[in-house]
């Protein structure tokens, strides 16, 4: 572990339980904000993901208002490592796939990779578990959906 990676580490969010509609949402906004700002497109991929789970029948507005306050407010706070490590115990193993999938169709959604973004999405295959030649297949697949 780097000197970095310690006083990142340190400012993760202690103890932190996210619902699984947290922790999804949670993952998708690390990975857009892995590189210090959110793009228009990877907003677009957030909502677009979001709006087609099941998970989310039952969010109003001002739900996901609330939910993406908390996020945001996390990301600022602690950084898109930490909120990954808060975000990956509260994902279903129905889920991690799909998870996965989405950050790495969203950090390809700006047509460029930065490095912190790969940093990510490595720390996010390994959280969730993602197999590497199942990582590498959804890599590949989203390069092509993305035209990379």
């Amino acid at each position: 572990m780097g000197l970095f990676d310690k006083v990142f580490k340190s400012s993760a969010p202690e103890n932190v339980k996210l619902t699984q509609q947290e922790s999804f949402a949670a993952i998708a906004l690390a990975i857009a904000g892995a590189d210090g700002c959110v793009a228009q497109s990877e907003w677009d991929g957030i909502v677009t993901y979001i709006r087609r789970l099941s998970i989310y029948d039952n969010f109003s507005g001002p739900a996901f208002d609330k939910l993406f306050d908390k996020l945001f407010t996390m990301l600022k706070k602690s950084g898109p490592a930490a909120l990954v490590d808060a975000a990956k115990d509260g994902i279903g193993d129905d889920l991690k796939m799909t998870a996965f999938a989405c950050a790495v169709d969203i950090a390809l959604a700006d047509g460029v990779l930065e490095e912190e973004e790969k940093d990510i999405i490595n720390q996010l295959a390994e959280a969730l578990e993602v197999p590497e030649n199942m990582a590498i297949s959804i890599i590949e697949v989203m390069m092509i959906k993305n035209k990379m």
